[in-house]
């Protein structure tokens, strides 16, 4: 039977790809004189990083983690694991000696090693971070056009704003309606014209001029002319 000292890790993987940054990584190390480490990871690595930066927080890839500690005894193929803080967990074996199951979790081990880190695990992490730096790049790349193209666009708006002419607005009047002047009355003309003034019954008149003479004149006052 392999020695159950070593390292195992379970993988909560969220099924998108480069662990490193996207998933859990749980990791186990029995050492040889009884006792355990186990480092829990809470977040991965981006949503730990995304949480940072929405709380105005300064961010780190850095894998935020709980550290346990404790001891362990073996009988065949049941290990239990007792916690430094009082808990209990029961762990079993697998036949062939490739991990630990512990409740839903299965611990693959990964090292027989407790001190050196897997050459997995760092193979693998770093893989996973060549993938994220070069895909972070290309990100990095392509927005970097798009912010040349909209400055670009800015500008060419600007530059045809400022080279267009002006047009004044024109001012704006207000129609004033025409005053209506009444219209001059009209003099009424009546309807009955005045006659000739009545003349006196048995009046004469200068046969030259046509004053009227006074009865008993032999001349006329106006002009002199004898009156017959």
């Amino acid at each position: 039977m392999k020695p159950i000292t070593g390292q195992y890790e379970c993988v909560h993987s969220s099924g998108v790809g480069l662990d490193y940054f996207t998933s859990r990584i749980d990791r186990l190390v029995l050492l040889p004189n009884g006792t355990f480490t186990l480092t829990v990871q809470t977040h991965s690595r981006a949503t730990h990083a995304a949480k940072s930066f929405a709380k105005g927080e300064q961010t780190s890839l850095s894998a935020p983690e709980n550290r346990l500690e404790g001891s362990y005894t073996c009988t065949e193929t049941q290990v239990d694991l007792t916690f430094a803080n009082g808990g209990f967990e029961q762990a079993h074996l697998a036949p062939d000696g490739t991990g630990l199951q512990i409740g839903p979790n299965f611990f693959t081990k990964v090292s027989d090693s407790t001190l050196l880190p897997s050459t997995h695990r760092l193979k693998k992490d770093m893989d996973d971070i060549a993938r994220g730096l070069k895909i972070a790049s290309t990100i990095g790349g392509i927005a970097m056009k798009a912010a040349k193209t909209i400055q670009g666009g800015i500008q060419s708006v600007q530059g045809n704003a400022q080279n267009s002419p002006e047009t004044p607005n024109p001012p704006l009047t207000t129609s004033t309606p025409p005053v209506m002047q009444p219209a001059p009355a009209q003099p009424v003309q009546p309807s009955i014209q005045p006659g000739s003034p009545a003349q006196p019954a048995g009046a004469r008149f200068c046969d030259q001029c046509g004053a009227p003479l006074r009865v008993g004149k032999r001349f006329c006052n106006n002009c002199g002319a004898r009156v017959v």
